[in-house]
């Protein structure tokens, strides 16, 4: 083969050696635009995708729990779990709680013999309550109930929410965030609390129709069965408490005593306060009036004929001597190194007093606070604005008809009292059950049904701080009438309340409880 032959063979087989090399160059090239195009592609999306895990977006939609067929997401799970955390933050002091709102959850003991940390006691809550209205809301949507029930109670709600989130400096939005956690919405808000108040009241109409539902004859017949008239009975029994004088822990130069000779002083205190009593309970058998005993050593309390329904009631330091003893037998008994109480058993047995129902609107007079935050009695200018506005919602029931109807319409709409559902209504209610004025008025004996009346009560500016603007104030009142006696009602009450137990726990069976993943984003 010649020379230039194989020289052409060459140039028609392929690129020389400097050609070749040119393109294996620019193929990197083309090689490196693609892979970086490629990592520039997945940089973004891992930006992206950083960016919304942040924001929740995941999170607060993955699955946290499954209620039989149905599921929970993470935002919805929460919804439940903060409002319990927020019920024991709010109340913990009040129900001995250990919870403290400032350590994280996860970090803190419920129950620390079993090794409960208060996010697993609040997720257990929460899973129950989420169970128990979900079981609720479809059956009541099932028995004909929809969300326009509630509609006028969703928009107090939320108007409520609005302004609590406006006075603390809070949009609408960041507000339910920062009560319910990172991942609630006001959409998510308002379906969950329409839903919530949807089963409350389900529930509560069950929980009426079951109490409606039984006769005079079955409550008779659960009072015989078992021991439930422990648990019925009005006792009737006085008492009065010795306690030992106050000791001094100085002498009289202002020095510390030795604490055998304080200890000594206490003890001798302790068999005075048992003396007058063993004396008080001599003086009884002999004939003594109690009133004149409780006159003569001034006890440190004491109850004349005092009545009480249910043992449950009754003291439990003197409860079981108590129930020893014959009709006016009395007895002492130690309170260990507190003090002696001297008792006397009267009588027990059904009451066949009448209770009373009462509709009544309250129009509170304008209380404000001081300097330290102490609440200042209302002025005479707000005593006189609230009694004319009082003045003028009598006159507007006695010019439209005076019926119990009409009243019950203007308790809805104008009382200070109540959340505006139940015409102003207390039902069966025993003497004792109200404040004194209150009380007075509707217990007296010569009240007839269909009786208006106005009476005004002033609050203890020293007690119930938090809630006592509401004791302030004129109540128009409105006799009902009378009703059955207390026995029955507390029968109706316990026989409502079991059948409730078990028809909700019927309901709930088919709802049972997974948790999942999504349950890990909250509390933590």
């Amino acid at each position: 083969m010649s020379a230039s032959r194989e020289k052409k063979q060459r140039q028609g087989a392929g690129p020389s050696d400097k050609a070749a090399q040119a393109q294996q160059e620019q193929a990197a090239r083309k090689r490196k635009t693609v892979t970086y195009t490629v990592i520039g592609v997945v940089a973004a999306a891992a930006v992206a995708a950083l960016l919304i895990w942040n924001s929740g977006f995941f999170q607060s939609r993955s699955t946290a729990a499954t209620l039989g067929s149905s599921s929970l997401t993470t935002a919805e799970l929460s919804y439940y779990y903060y409002g319990t955390r927020n019920y024991y933050g709010t109340y913990g002091p009040y129900i001995g709680s250990t919870f403290d709102s400032s350590i994280a959850d996860d970090e803190q003991m419920a129950d620390a013999a079993n090794n409960v940390t208060w996010r697993d006691q609040f997720l257990e809550e929460a899973l129950t309550a989420a169970q128990q209205e979900l079981a609720l809301y479809d059956a009541a949507i099932a028995a004909g109930y929809s969300d326009a029930d509630v509609k006028d109670d969703l928009d107090s709600t939320v108007s409520s929410v609005k302004s609590a989130a406006t006075s603390q400096g809070y949009s609408y939005a960041s507000y339910l965030r920062a009560a319910y956690g990172p991942y609630m919405s006001t959409g998510l808000f308002e379906k969950l609390t329409s839903r919530s108040l949807l089963a409350e009241l389900f529930q509560n109409d069950k929980t009426d129709e079951f109490s409606k539902g039984y006769t005079q004859d079955e409550l008779k017949e659960y009072y015989d069965a078992d021991d439930h008239a422990d648990t019925l009975d009005t006792f009737e029994y006085s008492y009065l408490y010795f306690t030992p004088a106050e000791v001094s822990t100085k002498d009289a130069n202002g020095n510390d005593l030795p604490e055998s000779m304080v200890k000594t002083k206490q003890e001798k205190a302790l068999d005075e306060a048992k003396n007058n009593a063993a004396q008080a309970l001599e003086e009884y058998n002999s004939g003594e009036e109690l009133s004149q005993l409780i006159e003569r050593y001034s006890p440190a309390t004491s109850g004349d004929h005092v009545t009480s329904m249910g043992t449950g009631t009754l003291n439990t330091v003197y409860r079981d001597k108590l129930l020893e003893l014959k009709a006016d037998e009395a007895a002492v008994v130690e309170n260990s190194t507190s003090g002696y109480y001297m008792v006397v058993f009267h009588s027990r047995g059904l009451s066949d007093v009448p209770t009373r129902d009462v509709r009544h609107i309250l129009v509170r007079a304008e209380t404000t606070t001081d300097e330290s935050g102490a609440i200042v009695a209302p002025t005479d200018e707000a005593w006189a604005a609230a009694k004319e506005k009082i003045d003028a919602i009598q006159a507007e029931w006695e010019n439209g008809g005076k019926t119990e109807e009409s009243f019950a319409a203007l308790a809805n709409e104008k009382s200070d009292d109540g959340d505006g559902t139940t015409g102003g209504l207390y039902e069966r209610r025993s003497e004792g059950s109200f404040v004194a004025e209150f009380n007075d008025w509707v217990f007296d004996a010569a009240r007839q049904p269909g009786e208006t009346g106005i009476v005004r009560h002033e609050g203890d500016a020293s007690a119930h701080s938090q809630y006592n603007p509401q004791y302030w104030g004129y109540h128009l009142i409105y006799f009902v009438g009378d009703n059955e006696p207390a026995w029955m009602g507390s029968v109706r009450s316990t026989m409502a309340s079991d059948a409730q137990h078990d028809w909700l726990h019927e309901l709930t069976e088919q709802y049972e409880i997974a948790q999942s993943d999504g349950a890990n984003y909250i509390g933590k």
